[in-house]
């Protein structure tokens, strides 16, 4: 765990203080979309349900079995057809915001590392969701533990979400070692697969690297009876290996990498092919994306990518 005493630019570590200012940013822009459906951060979503509910839906023509209190009677007299009103009933969306705070986040080339914009997404998309009046609640993980917190309409309980966010934010800068996070990874999806029932909405902020098969059927599983959006953050290195030197270490040792052009070649492809494979995997079961970069302001890319949505 980071000392109290040590501070980090923001670029780098985020504190709790710095997430919880974040909440001015839900006034300033809509998580709608600008089509006309239901963003998956915006709370209270319409079921599916038919049904004496809240809100008037439409008027439809009169079919055996439903409730003769709801004949429109002025568009039966004028159309000569018996014809029934529907209503759409309001149901609630417990969010659940699962945040990647593994070493591989904790890199930029330029700009902000992943690590900390996973963070102020997580904080941006809490806030949202506490407004609109449903319950929040997730996992954040590193390296080698996670942390899980019951979804519930607290203040208290995102606070206490965004502070266990932010102490593996900062803890961070001082780890000793680099571990892969494919173990750990599938242990949270497994545990969110057996914890969310249905109907929730699911946020997944990761770089997604080192997810494997068995991740994306625990994923897969969750999305069946709720909604997933993947947030997946990368780092233009990534995808474009450089051809000047540049410094590569596992934590504890660290060495002037340059590699050749077919070394090159072959980094930017794999990294490519890996993007790839996770976006197809998303648009093959229906799962939407956002993908987030290090290098451009985070509040427009929000924006540009619910724009798009």
């Amino acid at each position: 765990m980071a000392s109290k005493s040590t501070t980090y630019p923001p670029e780098i570590a985020i504190s709790l203080n710095e997430l919880a200012k974040l909440e001015y940013l839900i006034s300033d822009f809509s998580l709608l979309p600008r089509q006309p459906v239901h963003s998956v951060l915006s709370g209270k979503h319409a079921s599916k349900l038919r049904g004496r509910g809240l809100d008037f839906a439409e008027v439809r023509q009169y079919v055996r079995g439903d409730d003769v209190r709801n004949i429109d009677w002025k568009v039966t007299a004028r159309t000569k057809v018996t014809h029934t009103k529907v209503f759409t009933e309001e149901k609630e969306r417990p969010a659940f915001i699962i945040v990647d705070q593994s070493s591989s986040m904790f890199f930029a080339s330029q700009g902000t590392v992943k690590s900390v914009i996973a963070a102020q997404i997580a904080a941006i998309g809490g806030f949202k969701v506490l407004k609109a009046g449903d319950r929040i609640g997730g996992i954040v993980f590193n390296d080698s533990s996670y942390e899980s917190i019951q979804p519930k309409r607290s203040r208290k309980t995102l606070m206490h979400f965004l502070e266990q966010v932010s102490l593996k934010n900062q803890a961070l800068p001082q780890r000793n070692r680099i571990e892969s996070k494919q173990d750990i990874i599938n242990k949270v999806l497994f545990h969110a697969q057996n914890s969310i029932t249905h109907d929730y909405v699911v946020v997944v902020i990761s770089d997604f690297q080192h997810l494997n098969q068995d991740g994306r059927r625990y994923l897969t599983n969750i999305a069946r009876h709720n909604d997933v959006i993947n947030v997946i953050i990368s780092d233009p290195l990534e995808m474009n290996l450089p051809e000047t030197k540049i410094p590569v270490g596992d934590g504890q040792n660290q060495v002037l990498f340059q590699g050749t052009e077919p070394v090159r070649n072959r980094y930017n492809e794999l990294s490519r092919q890996t993007k790839q494979e996770n976006i197809d995997y998303c648009l093959k079961y229906g799962i939407p994306v956002m993908e987030l970069n290090t290098s451009e302001p985070l509040v427009e890319q929000i924006k540009n990518s619910f724009g798009k949505r």
